[in-house]
């Protein structure tokens, strides 16, 4: 194969044939990565159509290892938010309701928080098991293996680099890759939109769900998306630590609504009901086991259960912000909360930095709620000594309006197979 050619087909527009795009992923090992540069701006700009996004995700697909297929085996996925803990409280929901559950998960991305380090402040938590402990284990969290379609890695830290991140057909095969190699039957996507998500659209964000919808139902896996707004925090608790403690709260069924919306609605798409599980405590157990399965002492899991800040880091200094005015909340800006809580440590400003677990913010009212001249709004978690301007850019998220702001549910619509062009 002559990768120029190649790539000046792509670069005028042409789409690739299934055997072209097959040979540059299985030998993109040997292949320079200033051409593979060039490859993904030629998509990013001309975009893939809905053959080439399909030959792209199976050819990745198979040149890593999978895990094997399981009729009870189902997944979800989210494109990344501001206190999106879903997966954790699903996971072990679904689990007591009978289903396998092979979960593979990444770190934060930017100022939205990862599962895999949200369970990394969980002291002995195994965030990185073996395929053949994945095989054995009925439910799991882990990051990707380096056998499970290990071009993604590749692709994706080179997309990083060359502002080729946004591409849809890129993006479906990247997710689509890995969730088809844990062997699934069925798969919900929380394809996020607003000014806190990677989509700001909800235009963009059906676009890459239709896709994701239709390159997954291709691969042999039902797959159904829900369009979800991300203009605000989801949850009372944003941050590592702060997280595990909201997602005991939800299994112990003392979850805020906006979060169990979401945790609800996910579940129902893959055909579960979720409330007695949660309501007899097995979801809770679940969550246990799946602790102590990934290497957590037994004493340590109860602890967390029990009193989870017995367990967990946390910061030593408390910032609270209070209500200028009396009112009602029309604002929490979920980009600047996320900016900041990323920028104080609990997320990363450059790839592989070291993070704090016990960095995070509390919220007090959220939007709609009636408040009253001095009542707390926010409290972070910080350090000492922090920067008292991101202390301000967590004020400035905060807008008190004189009239309550309408408030429905985050879940915009949901796209099936059916919803999907097949152009």
């Amino acid at each position: 194969m002559h990768i120029p050619r190649l790539l000046a087909k792509k670069r005028d527009g042409h789409a690739l044939e299934q055997n072209e795009i097959e040979w540059f992923i299985h030998h993109l090992h040997q292949i320079p990565n200033e051409q593979i540069g060039a490859f993904l701006m030629a998509c990013q700009i001309n975009g893939l159509n809905a053959q080439e996004t399909t030959y792209l995700t199976k050819a990745m697909l198979e040149k890593g290892e999978c895990l094997p297929k399981q009729d009870d085996a189902v997944d979800k996925h989210s494109t990344g938010g501001v206190g999106d803990k879903m997966s954790l409280i699903l996971a072990p929901a679904l689990r007591a309701c009978g289903a396998i559950v092979p979960m593979l998960a990444g770190r934060g991305l930017a100022h939205t928080g990862g599962t895999i380090d949200k369970l990394e402040s969980i002291p002995g938590f195994n965030i990185g098991l073996a395929i053949e402990e994945m095989i054995k284990n009925p439910c799991f969290i882990s990051r990707q293996t380096p056998e499970i379609a290990p071009t993604d890695s590749i692709l994706y830290a080179i997309r990083d680099v060359t502002a080729t991140v946004p591409c849809i057909g890129l993006i479906t095969a990247s997710i689509l890759s890995k969730k088809a190699a844990e062997g699934i039957k069925s798969l919900v996507l929380d394809v996020k939109f607003g000014r806190a998500a990677f989509m700001q659209h909800s235009e963009d964000a059906r676009a890459l769900a239709e896709s994701m919808v239709r390159v997954g139902t291709e691969l042999g896996i039902e797959v159904v998306a829900q369009l979800t707004q991300m203009d605000h925090p989801i949850g009372c608790m944003l941050g590592n630590s702060h997280e595990i403690v909201e997602t005991i709260d939800c299994l112990k069924g003392a979850g805020p609504h906006d979060t169990m919306e979401l945790v609800h609605a996910q579940a129902n798409a893959l055909g579960f009901d979720i409330t007695e599980a949660i309501s007899n405590g097995s979801a809770l157990n679940e969550f246990k086991s799946m602790l102590e399965r990934q290497g957590v002492d037994s004493s340590i899991a109860q602890q967390l259960i029990d009193g989870p800040w017995s367990v967990l880091q946390r910061a030593p200094q408390q910032y609270t912000l209070h209500a200028e005015q009396s009112g009602f909340i029309a604002d929490l800006d979920a980009l600047v909360i996320g900016q900041v809580l990323c920028e104080a440590g609990a997320g990363r400003s450059v790839q592989g930095a070291e993070i704090h677990h016990g960095i995070g913010i509390k919220i007090h009212h959220h939007i709609g709620s009636k408040v009253e001249e001095g009542d707390a709004i926010l409290t972070m978690d910080g350090p000492f000594g922090i920067d008292v301007q991101l202390i301000q850019r967590l004020k400035n998220s905060i807008t008190i309006s004189d009239y309550q702001v309408a408030t429905s549910s985050r879940i915009l619509e949901t796209v099936t197979i059916s919803d999907c062009s097949t152009t």
